[in-house]
């Protein structure tokens, strides 16, 4: 039987010189791969035996990667390929596809390591109530969004990968006039400071 919700995890495959590009002038190639991976196995260590949701790991560039493959038969998870030009393009396709299945839908990625299990329940918990509830990011971005119906005008011409995320998205709600509920904020790894608090958090 299929859960009420679904947890959507968009990941990037762990390749070399593709992954954590902003890192890779401080901490090198082969750090910067070997953490992709690290975050993709959090990622499965939080979710991949969850019973309460259904779990998706949407996969860029496909499915076929080893580590991609691995975590398919380690745990109770399904397979996607992201598709779009942009991240925008490839939430709108993941979301519309998981929709036409699911009551409620929470979207995360890899790179927010301390956003965990209780963040996304409190969050699914939050549609009872609102249409759209995110996790702000401290860098002006969102670590999750988590929507009880396909909204996808809120995704319209969001600067991605700019302090402008949640700004425009906040206003994209709005204009919708859908509640909307944003939770405590969480942090990514995006630069160098921010791996050296996962190093010293998760690593120690």
């Amino acid at each position: 039987m299929t859960a009420a919700a679904c947890l959507v995890i968009f990941a990037k495959a762990p390749v070399a010189g593709e992954v954590n590009t902003r890192l890779i002038p401080g901490i090198g190639v082969e750090a910067a791969t070997a953490l992709q991976q690290d975050l993709i196995d959090i990622r499965m260590q939080q979710f991949g035996a969850a019973t309460d949701i259904d779990v998706q790991l949407w996969c860029s560039p496909d499915t076929r990667h080893h580590s991609f493959q691995h975590c398919l038969e380690t745990h109770d998870i399904s397979l996607y390929t992201q598709q779009g030009a942009d991240l925008g393009e490839r939430i709108v396709h993941a979301l519309g596809k998981t929709f036409a299945r699911y009551e409620r839908v929470a979207l995360i990625g890899t790179d927010a390591p301390a956003l965990g299990a209780d963040d996304v329940g409190r969050a699914l918990d939050q549609l009872d109530t609102h249409d759209v509830v995110t996790v702000p990011a401290e860098d002006g971005g969102y670590v999750l969004i988590a929507m009880r119906a396909f909204y996808k005008d809120v995704f319209l011409s969001v600067p991605w990968g700019t302090s402008d995320v949640l700004r425009k998205t906040r206003a994209n709600v709005q204009a919708q006039a859908l509640k909307y509920k944003e939770l405590e904020t969480s942090w990514d790894i995006d630069r160098l400071v921010d791996y050296q608090r996962y190093m010293k958090i998760f690593r120690a």
